[in-house]
């Protein structure tokens, strides 16, 4: 039978590659979307000649309501989740002396509060289908922080602490728990840089390149898998060696 996955953030551009590898690899995708549905509906498209079902699903995750809503809608349509895909994330950039409470509260809401609702209420299927993938997605920056990325970097370290927790106590269950830590890749936040630190960013990367979003797929495709079954509460770093 067909794994049903859940993709958080489908629409962006990690997302969309995340996506279309799982799809290669045999998954029925529910593909959340928060604003851009005509984005989400193009992804869908583009799945359509795979032999899984898919599905385009919308949720604002900063708020329980709907992440319980958006589950049920994945579960009445396409089945239970089996794979939960925690990609979603809003970047931030600013000096933590001078940000305010809401700031960090809105990079928690979606960086870090979300993933955890949205396992909260993916792990009771999985439970139930005795066994289940969550992969959650970090950052280097949480490793190697740069000035300004603060609450970034505290929300995506925070991730690394809920999945060695989680791991724990899932792995009776047949779930395991892991998290990606990407570098730079030729898609996603790095949409949002200027060419000057893009290029510096390259310099410092032993690789002297941006990973492409395939390489990062690949890697999430890995932790989803059978071949993974005994791997968990891992930090899978893909940087081209920006942190060792």
């Amino acid at each position: 039978m067909t794994k049903i996955a859940l993709v958080s953030g489908a629409t962006g551009g990690l997302g969309q590659s995340i996506a279309m590898r799982l799809s290669e690899a045999g998954y029925s995708l529910a593909l959340h979307y928060y604003q851009n549905r005509d984005k989400a509906i193009e992804l869908l498209d583009r799945l359509s000649n795979n032999t899984g079902r898919n599905g385009i699903f919308q949720a604002d995750l900063s708020k329980e309501e709907e992440v319980i809503r958006l589950c049920s809608e994945v579960k009445n349509t396409l089945g239970p989740v089996e794979v939960l895909i925690n990609n979603a994330g809003i970047p931030f950039s600013g000096l933590s002396w001078k940000q305010t409470v809401e700031d960090w509260q809105t990079v928690f809401s979606i960086n870090t509060m979300a993933a955890w609702l949205l396992s909260k209420h993916s792990i009771p299927m999985m439970r139930d289908q005795g066994n289940g993938r969550i992969v959650y997605t970090s950052s280097v920056v949480a490793h190697r922080p740069l000035a300004g990325t603060s609450a970034y970097a505290a929300s995506k370290a925070a991730l690394e602490g809920l999945t060695r927790a989680q791991a724990v106590e899932l792995a009776r269950f047949g779930i395991t728990v892991n998290c990606i830590a990407p570098g730079y890749f030729d898609a996603g936040m790095i949409s949002s840089v200027n060419e000057e630190i893009r290029n510096d960013l390259i310099e410092n990367t032993p690789a002297k390149r941006l990973g492409s979003s395939r390489e990062l797929a690949e890697a999430v495709v890995y932790l989803c898998s059978e071949q993974a079954a005994f791997t968990t509460g891992q930090i899978l770093h893909v940087n081209g060696g920006l942190y060792i």
